[in-house]
């Protein structure tokens, strides 16, 4: 018994087998034993079979048994194979420092890269938004199909909107909003400015979102007369209030009015903000404060005035709502005004966060993965050629009986051990990395508070680490399938010549390199060239010595400008009176909507003399209300007429100044435009006409590749405003007038309080931030693959020097000069270069056209920068080789062929 327990069975577990002969052995000893005793075979055998019991309940008993120690075997076998090839891994790596340095240094650089980008990409894009069912979320626009096509999506006015409430049965929910700037003042202290919203009760139901401290609105605070309440941030609350929960119930002062804190919103809830909606709503990057909506009866009947943001959630399906808001619009167009085009548009809201942005996002997730792919293609290389120095211990565990599938496991081992490693510091680069790419686009990334590590993150990590493991294995375990490994313990491992589809495979990766970082460099250089044409655009205003300040009136109730507007204009008439005369400003005006900040309002006119044009298709431009001597303060030409002057106050005529776009595209350059009358029908109050007393030169509002817009100018004193950004020009430094700007501020009224004090050549700057970031990032990315594919170049060429150095030696025996060495090496690295370049090329040409909307006045199949890359990339290309092939011309031919 004890000779068999060494069966060979034992190391082939087979338990059926195993049992069976475990039977027939005890039946077969039984057996001896009754014979022993006397009894014949026969008889012997049916008694051992009688006294061993039912054998077919024993076998099964003993097969699940043994099925189940040899799995627990199996299952210890696998572990512990894997934890010796994991040891072994981690051992390997610290006896080859410089290996594990270069090709860990090129993982963690391409998936930090990628990992970065992704973050991003995730926050903006895919991660649901922080609200309960966030899929069944639209925002509700209106859109007018003018003459000159779609108008873009527009606010609502407060009677559309009231219709919508009443009358739509296919959302579950709705409420509306708006931007308002208000002033806290809490203890005494300084009043600070927030941003501040006036928002439907039901917008937190709506948004799933309850407060963190307190409740939300009540129903009785959105009716005229009702009690004053309000909601902080939780920011705001820290800030503010030191945390302290017993502020909810107290007063505070907003904008000079007592309202009641009926709670705290929960941290990261900062809806709206402003980067996720158009800019010229002119919401805050976070709402820090929210106040009840209130309708009045002549709310309920306004459809002219669109300033109100809508969000509704679904009660039904998208096409549904969209049919039925579209049907009752009709129905009341048809009613009131069937000349009209007006329609709504639902606009899923995460696609409305992250619309303004998701182009420029996908083409960075697509130039990121080109440099992942480089690193990864440059790592594969370096494993490979690593593989072929390990021939003799691959060939020794070969020997000792390990069969392809275990080298193979080894291998793949090692490799996901490297990938590991390099995808933990990927992800440390990517959180650095993350940070780096917000701060290249202060305030204006959509959804920048949900950007950061989560589990789709760590997943996509997880994946490109398990996904570059198992391929750079495999490519490892391919490549040794080419050595031969029965010759290499004869040979002594003197050979180092490749196997060609070895050597092809090394070229191949590196060609693909090439093409890729050439795809990288063509984009950046686009980006380039469209951002150095940016710069150049002028922007219609002198920007240098500018300093600007917001400058925000309280407004406690309603907005109501007809009768609060007079103390609105002699509020910033004075202002701009007194700073004017402050010590080192040169001029001083204020102005509604700056240039380059996105901001913008619009209305239509009506041109005197001309018949009078259908509802909603007449001359359109963008507003502007002005104080004191804006035009001179940023330095705008007035190219005929004059600037306002004091002449243009409240008991004189009209006037209102005009732009040359506007002059171009309705009055027809007439050059007598000067005293000819338009109407307004953007004005506070009733329609009344306005005579053209000067023309500007353009300026670009929204940023500087936008189109020339029709644009006019009126007068604070006749058309007043309770919130302008001052603008003035100073003799030297404008940080240095700030003084003077916050003294006359205080001096004019204590309850008025600065906003976004900066340099306007700051604001010109910001306005370039996405182009900036474009580049910044795709700039950066195509010197790290150029980088990458210039040292694989040259790792490949080097390689084919050592392997082809008998071959030199032989050319230089037998009287090849070294010149035609040199020559030879660098043809060999520029036939892999130019390869790779013209795929490069006839990908870009593919690949670039997804960049037109973020090119400005250079096409992206220019030729020019297609040449250019190619040639930069073929002479860093040529540089690369110059090092092996240098070395090549300078081998001893004896000393080559004595190592045969």
């Amino acid at each position: 018994m004890s000779k068999r327990t060494f069966r060979l069975s034992d190391s082939r577990p087979d338990a059926t087998r195993d049992v069976d002969d475990e039977i027939a052995f005890h039946l077969e000893m039984r057996t001896r034993e009754f014979i022993d005793q006397g009894f014949g075979p026969e008889e012997a055998r049916r008694r051992a079979a009688a006294t061993f019991g039912d054998v077919t309940s024993i076998r099964s008993d003993l097969s699940h048994d043994r099925t189940d120690r040899n799995q627990e075997r199996a299952r210890r076998e696998h572990w512990h194979g894997i934890r010796m090839d994991v040891l072994y891994s981690l051992r390997t790596l610290k006896k080859n420092p410089g290996f594990a340095a270069a090709a860990i240094a090129t993982l963690a650089l391409g998936f930090g890269a990628a990992l970065a980008v992704f973050t991003v990409v995730n926050g903006v894009l895919v991660r649901p938004l922080p609200y309960r069912d966030p899929s069944r979320l639209a925002m509700i626009w209106m859109v007018n199909q003018g003459p000159d096509g779609d108008s873009g999506n527009l606010p609502l006015a407060s009677g559309f909107y009231g219709d919508l409430e009443r009358d739509t049965r296919s959302f579950a929910a709705m409420a509306a909003f708006r931007g308002w700037p208000y002033s806290i003042e809490s203890g005494g202290t300084e009043p600070e400015p927030v941003a501040g919203a006036r928002v439907s009760p039901s917008l937190f139901d709506v948004l799933g979102v309850r407060p963190f401290i307190g409740t939300t609105f009540t129903r009785d605070a959105a009716v005229p007369g009702g009690p004053k309440e309000a909601l902080i941030s939780y920011p705001l609350w820290q800030r503010r209030f030191g945390g302290d929960p017993s502020v909810v119930g107290k007063q505070v002062m907003l904008s000079g009015q007592s309202f009641t804190l009926v709670g705290i919103m929960p941290p990261g809830f900062a809806f709206p903000r402003g980067a996720e909606l158009p800019a010229p709503l002119r919401f805050g990057a976070r709402t820090e404060l929210w106040v009840p909506l209130v309708f009045d009866s002549t709310d309920r009947v306004n459809y002219g005035t669109q300033n109100l943001s809508a969000v509704a959630r679904y009660g039904a399906s998208e096409q549904a709502s969209q049919t039925e808001v579209s049907r009752l619009l009709r129905q009341f167009l048809d009613a009131n005004a069937p000349r009209v085009k007006l329609d709504y548009r639902l606009v899923p809201l995460a696609q409305q966060a992250g619309s303004q942005v998701k182009r420029g996002l996908l083409i960075l997730l697509g130039a990121v993965a080109c440099l992942l792919l480089i690193a990864c293609a440059n790592v594969a290389s370096l494993l490979v050629a690593r593989a072929g120095n390990r021939r003799r211990e691959l060939a020794v565990r070969a020997a000792l009986g390990a069969g392809r599938a275990r080298v193979a496991r080894q291998l793949i081992t090692e490799n996901l051990v490297l990938a590991a490693v390099g995808g933990a510091l990927g992800i440390v680069i990517s959180s650095w990395g993350t940070r780096v790419m917000l701060a290249l686009v202060p305030g204006s990334m959509p959804r920048a508070d949900d950007i950061g590590l989560d589990w789709r993150v760590i997943s996509s990590a997880a994946l490109m680490v398990i996904v570059a493991g198992i391929v750079f294995g495999i490519a490892t375990a391919f490549s040794v399938k080419w050595i031969r490994l029965a010759g290499e313990l004869h040979s002594g491992g003197t050979r180092l010549t490749g196997h060609g589809p070895h050597r092809w495979g090394r070229q191949l990766l590196v060609s693909t390199e090439v093409a890729l970082s050439m795809m990288l460099l063509i984009t950046a250089a686009l980006l380039a060239r469209s951002f150095v044409n940016l710069q150049h655009v002028p922007p219609g205003f002198d920007a240098t010595s500018v300093l600007t300040a917001g400058v925000s009136l309280p407004i406690p109730g309603r907005f109501n400008p007809v009768a609060d507007g007079p103390v609105w204009a002699r509020t910033f008439g004075e202002l701009t009176s007194r700073l004017k005369a402050a010590t080192g400003i040169v001029a001083a005006g204020a102005i509604s909507s700056l240039p380059l900040t996105g901001a913008t309002e619009g209305g239509g006119f009506r041109v005197a003399g001309r018949p009078q044009d259908p509802p909603g298709q007449g001359p359109h431009a963008q507003y502007n209300i002005v104080s004191g001597d804006y035009f001179k303060a940023l330095g705008i030409s007035v190219i005929s007429g004059r600037a306002f002057d004091a002449s243009d106050d409240i008991s004189g005529a009209a006037s209102i100044i005009v732009n040359r776009e506007l002059v171009r595209r309705y009055l027809g350059d007439d050059a007598n435009v000067i005293g000819r009358v338009i109407t307004p029908t953007f004005t506070f109050g009733a329609f009344r006409p306005f005579t053209i007393v000067g023309v500007v030169d353009n300026v670009k509002q929204m940023s500087l590749d936008d189109d020339a817009t029709p644009q006019v100018y009126v007068p604070q004193s006749q058309m007043s405003y309770p919130g302008l950004t001052l603008v003035l020009r100073v003799d030297g430094d404008p940080a240095a007038a700030l003084p003077a700007l916050r003294r006359e501020v205080k001096a004019v009224s204590s309850s008025l309080s600065l906003t976004e004090v900066q340099p306007m050549t700051d604001i010109v700057e910001r306005s370039l931030a996405r182009q900036r970031f474009s580049l910044t990032l795709i700039g950066v990315f195509a010197a790290a693959a150029l980088t990458l594919a210039i040292v694989g170049l040259y790792g490949v060429v080097a390689l084919i020097v050592g392997q082809r150095r008998r071959e030199i030696g032989v050319r230089l025996a037998l009287g090849a000069r070294p010149v035609d060495v040199v020559r030879m090496v660098i043809m060999e690295g520029s036939r892999l270069s130019i390869v790779g370049v013209v795929v490069g090329v006839a990908a870009s040409v593919g690949v670039t056209r997804i960049l037109g909307a973020l090119l400005y006045n250079v096409s992206a199949t220019d030729a020019l920068t297609f040449a250019g890359a190619a040639l930069v990339v073929i002479a860093v290309s040529t540089a690369a080789t110059l090092v092996p092939a240098r070395r090549a011309s300078h081998v001893n031919p004896t000393a080559a062929l004595n190592t045969e």
